[in-house]
């Protein structure tokens, strides 16, 4: 009855087709993110078409990369459900989704941040391991150390993912990441959401685009709370 009563209320969504190819697929036109309104939300296509892919987003702060990677897992979870879709098609591969979003540290258990990270990591590496099609989610992997640490262990996680022949995304704010594709070209895609600066305002279209960003908004936003940040020399 909650199935039947998601596709009365929401007649312009529509039911996915369930692909069984050996490989993975997850492409969808028009897809957008239920919970937000039809007013506002932005809809994107993404094709992953029977293939072993791991894609990397980078983008500005606020441009949408958090979003798109909650668009495709709620998606695919309604789609997986028998449930129609916010997107005007989508086909996809009966697959598991692992999320590495939103992770925090915990007093009740004396967890930090990175201890944290570092658990939902392993979770992640045990079931690409041992389980058939896991497709992953990773929003800014290991926030919780330094810089030089978070992209060494990053790079070295997505390795490990593409030695598994794991399949899934990475949001990231780091540029070096996007370098993967050059190293595993058949294997890596970037994408990015962007941004443009017209009079000092933030313009964003929150649209997904091939290639890596290039245009970062940290500094204008420290800006607009009286923080000027030089570049150094």
């Amino acid at each position: 009855m909650s199935l039947a009563g998601l596709a009365i209320n929401y007649p312009e969504w529509n039911f996915p087709l369930i692909d069984d190819r050996d490989a993975y697929t997850l492409s969808a036109q028009g897809l957008a993110h239920p919970l937000i309104n039809v007013n506002k939300r932005i809809a994107n296509d993404y094709e992953l078409n029977d293939a072993f892919k791991v894609d990397i987003i980078t983008g500005s702060n606020m441009a949408g990369k958090s979003t798109f990677l909650r668009t495709i897992g709620i998606n695919t979870i309604l789609a997986l459900c028998g449930a129609p879709v916010c997107a005007k098609s989508m086909q996809v591969s009966v697959i598991t989704i692992i999320s590495y979003m939103r992770i925090k540290d915990s007093l009740n258990e004396s967890t930090s941040t990175f201890k944290a990270e570092l658990d939902r990591l392993q979770m992640l590496l045990a079931a690409v391991q041992n389980e058939p099609k896991i497709f992953f989610l990773i929003d800014e992997m290991l926030r919780g150390t330094n810089s030089v640490d978070k992209y060494l262990g990053s790079k070295a996680v997505i390795e490990q993912l593409i030695a598994k022949k794991a399949v899934g995304m990475v949001a990231t704010h780091d540029l070096q990441i996007a370098q993967l594709e050059t190293k595993y070209p058949d294997y890596v895609r970037n994408f990015y959401f962007d941004i443009q600066v017209k009079d000092g305002e933030m313009l964003f279209d929150y649209k997904i685009k091939h290639g890596e960003c290039k245009t970062f908004n940290a500094s204008l936003l420290l800006k607009q709370i009286g923080i000027n940040v030089e570049a150094e020399e």
